[in-house]
């Protein structure tokens, strides 16, 4: 990792970050939900539909984050 000095003299930390990874990940985490989902229905586990319910709910408000009004928060 690089640091550059800024003018006032403070570290400013950089590197390179790419909303592609942030959206792969979102993705691939959906995917584990589902099958978290599929698992838990096929083997009657209440805790393992309730994890692949919530971590798809969670990926599906990521992706609708503009329709909901949560651009700035979830950036």
């Amino acid at each position: 990792m690089r640091y550059r000095i800024a003018p006032d003299g403070a570290l400013e930390t950089t590197y390179g970050s790419s909303g592609d990874v942030v959206t792969a990940t979102v993705w691939f985490t959906l995917l584990v939900g589902v099958v978290f989902l599929a698992a838990g229905v096929r083997g009657r586990q209440r805790w393992l539909q309730f994890w692949g319910a919530l971590t798809c709910l969670c990926c599906g408000v990521y992706f609708m984050r503009g329709w909901f009004g949560l651009d700035a928060l979830l950036t």
